[in-house]
């Protein structure tokens, strides 16, 4: 099969660029042909497919927004939002999708799309008839309701015109058909994957990992991993380790960047946490193995997350998570591989950390994660999609 894909960010900096990374990667070691359209970022990767690129005014490629691109959360290398473009901005950002998506179909002759995000670019792809294709929801579209109605009009479209729609999560699924009013039952489960090679139990120098942020190999390490957006709600868990006792206190290690980085370092001053190390975005996916095998526990005080990859990955580590009960991953976590709290409790966090650390459920629930997650494996994960994607070509 030819199978073009279309995502609103570049591929590096967003869970969703790296999943329809992985899906083009394995589809192409199986013998198809992939060719993926995203926008121009900062990053030089090059990869095994053929990729082409939306422009940027600092950017400029064949077809090139007069402004940056708009995301919804903020993203490395843009923090314009979309309920920051008025709707001339709407129209202008659908005309140049669908004039890029119009000749990809006539040169690349794809026997499918597959559009990241029931957003704008599935309702540019409805335009074209003579292109099936395929919407993947990964939640970040319904964070919050869009202060303009056109949003709401041009996702129903997109949705309703896709010949198959998948989300990440059940409860990403029922969001997708209440917007596109189309039938639960319509709508596949195919969750992100995690790189089994990269992610899994490893024996690690301590002091390696952790003396280059300025911590101590000697003292239990607590973390949080991934975009700094205020959903996540990183200040949760640095008010959480604030309220316990000193002594008892283990090391905080915020890992990550975004729009709120510069909230997060001023909430850990303001409640007591000045020691707290922000280390930024680590890119290299083995340097952020190590972390995960390194630290005691990693904490997602999120208020919606959808499937955080970052809990995945700590889990094919070996290492427990302490996720609140508002992220996806409540069900693989459980009482068994770490611990649930109800989100927005930060006194909980304290508990639960303090019981984590005495109970050390490094030894004890840690070993539990690979094995929760051992089913979400990117070849398996991509085989699923696959499978609809013959069905629609």
């Amino acid at each position: 099969m030819r199978i073009l894909f279309a995502t609103h960010t570049p591929l590096d900096a967003s869970g969703s660029g790296i999943y329809l990374r992985k899906v083009a990667e394995h589809l192409l070691s199986e013998g198809h042909e992939a060719l993926v359209l995203c926008l121009a970022g900062s990053a030089v990767d090059t990869f095994a497919f053929r990729q082409e690129t939306i422009g940027t005014p600092g950017r400029p490629s064949r077809w090139n927004l007069p402004f940056d691109f708009p995301n919804f959360s903020g993203h490395r290398d843009s923090h314009l939002l979309y309920d920051d473009v008025d709707e001339a901005g709407i129209a202008t950002y659908l005309d140049v999708w669908t004039s890029a998506l119009t000749d990809l179909a006539q040169e690349f002759k794809p026997d499918v799309l597959v559009v990241n995000h029931a957003f704008l670019i599935a309702c540019a792809a409805a335009s074209i008839p003579t292109l099936p294709y395929v919407v993947v929801s990964h939640g970040s579209e319904f964070l919050r309701p869009r202060k303009s109605a056109a949003f709401d009009r041009y996702r129903r479209q997109g949705l309703q015109a896709a010949r198959e729609v998948v989300a990440v999560a059940p409860a990403i699924a029922a969001l997708m058909a209440e917007a596109g009013d189309i039938g639960l039952e319509r709508i596949h489960i195919v969750s992100p994957g995690y790189d089994p090679d990269v992610f899994q139990p490893a024996p690690v120098d301590r002091a390696a990992v952790l003396e280059p942020f300025g911590l101590s190999a000697a003292r239990p390490c607590v973390a949080y991993v991934g975009r700094i957006v205020a959903y996540k709600r990183v200040p949760d868990m640095l008010a959480g380790l604030a309220a316990i006792p000193a002594g008892r206190r283990p090391q905080a290690l915020v890992v990550g960047d975004g729009p709120a980085l510069s909230d997060a370092m001023d909430a850990a001053k303001r409640i007591g946490m000045p020691e707290a190390v922000f280390a930024g975005h680590i890119a290299d996916r083995h340097r952020l193995a190590d972390v995960f095998n390194a630290i005691d526990l990693l904490v997602l005080p999120s208020e919606f997350d959808p499937y955080p990859m970052t809990a995945i990955e700590t889990l094919a580590c070996g290492t427990p998570v302490l996720t609140s009960d508002q992220c996806g991953v409540t069900d693989i976590v459980a009482d068994v591989a770490g611990a649930v709290y109800p989100g927005g409790d930060t006194q909980a966090i304290a508990d639960r950390v303090q019981e984590a650390l005495r109970d050390d459920w490094k030894a004890s629930r840690g070993p539990e994660g690979p094995a929760r997650v051992a089913a979400k494996a990117w070849p398996a994960i991509a085989d699923q999609l696959l499978d609809i994607l013959k069905q629609v070509a």
